[in-house]
């Protein structure tokens, strides 16, 4: 493959290739007449030597990934677990910070509004900014949503008309947003002197310790360190004054950023950044042991699915999260090996999975006399809830396992 050098998204430093994914399309569930005009992009991953940002070399627009008619499709409290998630979040928030009935909570990537919902139980002022479809699930549920993408205009928009926000929140979506440093410097301008801006993003380290690269994909621009993130926060005036390892999505960190100097530095952060330094999250070579790790990953998933079907077993692939597309196309696993993709969500049901085209079913057919010999859990990174969910509704099947090393339950 071509090495070719690229700026970096936070610092412009000039960075290192270590992975190359081949060609993608951005996670949109497809209609058949739209097979033919899907369009796929380069998922070249490379390090920042200097700030320690791990991001894609050539990142898709974000208008082609997050604007209505995208097709976009993620809904936070799909998952139980998840909604559990942001239910607890809100209320540890709340109580941290001392949040009374006039304060102002502002979610950037406000989604279904699940966590604004949560937020305004505590009788709190609410808004969401989202730009995406999704977002009209929020209004519906009655809760003020901009549909615009967040930036500095945009704060000092809501500055004017709603005054400064006392929490801000980006869950899953600060590795999304293309105008980084705008957004930052609109979060610090939005916030009040006390205010406090709590991220969560899937975690480098746990991306690279379990072999998690079905997390890389077009919608994700950065994947971040608890170094990236200081680096960033400090180019805008900000500090990372705490910071707390999370099971979410496989593995992530919340990170709590203030004004400069509004609150004191916890030990938290010191602990992460050595634990960061001895895993060696700075070091190129941990990239490049990772990127053949991911090689040999990809001819064992194969070589396990290829002798499933050889014997005459049938496979289908249990929901589909945005993660399945790259672990699908990369390992060129499409229809041929599985049957179909089974969900329960209706806007993925009937129609074909972005990049390797398989059809969408019901998720009922599971639970009958057509159900498949094996399941592949795409979404495996929860698969004990989704185990017990299956088994509970009747799948009498296999489950496999993807990663980080294949295996299969029975």
């Amino acid at each position: 493959m071509s090495k070719k050098s690229v700026r970096c998204q936070i610092c412009e430093s000039t960075t290192k290739q270590f992975l190359d994914l081949g060609e993608h399309p951005p996670c949109n569930f497809l209609n058949e007449h739209e097979l033919q005009q899907e369009i796929l992009y380069p998922m070249v991953v490379h390090f920042c030597p200097v700030c320690s940002l791990v991001q894609l070399g050539k990142p898709v627009n974000q208008e082609a990934l997050f604007l209505p008619h995208t097709g976009y499709h993620h809904i936070a409290a799909l998952s139980s677990s998840f909604s559990k998630h942001l239910d607890v979040l809100a209320s540890k928030t709340a109580k941290k910070f001392n949040l009374k009935p006039k304060d102002l909570v502002v979610e950037i990537g406000a989604n279904d509004g699940a966590l604004l919902e949560a937020f305004q139980k505590k009788n709190v002022r609410v808004l969401g900014v989202d730009p995406s479809d999704i977002a009209e699930i929020a209004a519906n549920r009655g809760l003020p949503v901009l549909k615009k993408f967040f930036n500095e205009e945009i704060a000092s928009e809501i500055v004017d008309t709603c005054g400064q926000a006392r929490i801000m929140t980006a869950l899953n979506v600060f590795a999304h947003l293309s105008s980084l440093h705008s957004v930052v410097r609109g979060i610090e301008k939005l916030l009040t002197a006390d205010g406090v801006f709590v991220s969560e993003n899937g975690y480098i380290l746990d991306l690279i310790r379990d072999m998690q690269y079905d997390f890389i994909y077009q919608e994700h621009l950065r994947y971040y360190s608890l170094h990236a993130l200081i680096y960033l926060f400090n180019m805008s005036g900000m500090d990372v004054f705490d910071v707390e390892r999370i099971p979410e999505h496989g593995g992530s960190i919340r990170v709590f950023a203030c004004k400069k100097g509004a609150y004191r530095i916890s030990n938290s952060v010191t602990v992460l950044l050595k634990e960061e330094v001895r895993f060696g999250l700075n070091t190129f070579d941990t990239y490049m042991e990772f990127s053949k790790k991911v090689k040999d990953h990809r001819k064992s998933l194969r070589k396990m699915l290829e002798k499933i079907r050889a014997e005459g077993g049938t496979i289908a692939g249990l929901t589909f999260p945005a993660r399945a597309e790259t672990l699908l196309t990369y390992c060129g696993i499409g229809p041929k090996i599985i049957s179909y993709v089974t969900e329960w969500s209706d806007i993925k049901i009937g129609k074909f999975t972005p990049g390797t085209h398989i059809k969408v079913v019901d998720q009922d057919i599971l639970f009958g006399d057509k159900a498949p010999d094996y399941g592949l859990m795409l979404s495996w990174h929860i698969q004990e809830e989704l185990i017990a969910r299956f088994r509970k509704n009747g799948f009498k099947g296999k489950f496999i396992i993807p990663l980080p090393t294949p295996a299969i339950i029975s």
